[in-house]
């Protein structure tokens, strides 16, 4: 039996995380069925905090114009197109007509929630954050939001406003994400199998399976 570690470095408001987080989860179910032994294996997912915006923004704004800011109305329709097709695949219904604003409360309930809870529940929550900001059309800077995904996956909502009240996580947060930066991380999802095995991008299902079957081998020829 073998435990697999697997790091996601990730900002809740990307859409290729979420692509990321439904092939990895895709890749884990077919290894632990097809792959000998792989039922007994087990998994450690944990998500780090990255800023697509350094600076976080001072207000929510429209997903689309959040886009013009970037790209051409061409480039937007392009990136749009391309994302409700892979996302479709993944299981993922994407959706573009929301608000979108700082990620910083939603980073500081998963890191809260890993020190508290474990990495399964942040997992899950990580997941229901994505699912809200891209297929619910739901700010996940809003606390309101957040607090609702945290009662989705099983967190007492009062608990969830008790902690993001104060300002636990806050200088937490900011070193790992400016940490993952002085590492050299200039882009997310960027993905850490082993401990050891690094890749950037959304992975498709066969990638991850191919990253967590040499992950394997390698600890067990340690």
């Amino acid at each position: 039996m073998a435990t697999i570690s697997i790091e996601i470095i990730s900002d809740v408001i990307c859409p290729w995380c979420y692509i990321a987080s439904r092939n990895l989860q895709k890749a884990i179910s077919f290894y632990k069925k097809t792959y000998p032994g792989g039922s007994k294996d087990t998994f450690t997912i944990t998500w780090q905090p990255y800023f697509i915006d350094e600076v976080p923004p001072a207000e929510s704004i429209l997903i689309q114009d959040r886009m013009l800011r970037r790209m051409t109305p061409e480039q937007v329709s392009a990136a749009q197109t391309r994302l409700i097709r892979v996302g479709a695949a993944s299981g993922i219904q994407f959706k573009f007509g929301g608000y979108m604003g700082s990620s910083r409360l939603a980073h500081r309930l998963l890191h809260i929630v890993r020190e508290r809870k474990g990495s399964e529940v942040q997992d899950r929550l990580a997941e229901m954050l994505f699912h809200y900001q891209f297929e619910r059309e739901a700010d996940v800077s809003d606390v309101e939001v957040v607090v609702e995904a945290g009662g989705r996956v099983g967190l007492g909502e009062d608990e969830v406003r008790e902690w993001l009240a104060g300002d636990e996580g806050v200088k937490e947060i900011e070193e790992q994400g400016k940490g993952a930066r002085e590492a050299g991380v200039k882009g997310v999802p960027h993905i850490i199998v082993g401990g050891q095995y690094h890749f950037d991008g959304a992975l498709d299902v066969s990638e991850f399976f191919e990253a967590v079957v040499q992950a394997r081998q390698s600890s067990l020829s340690q």
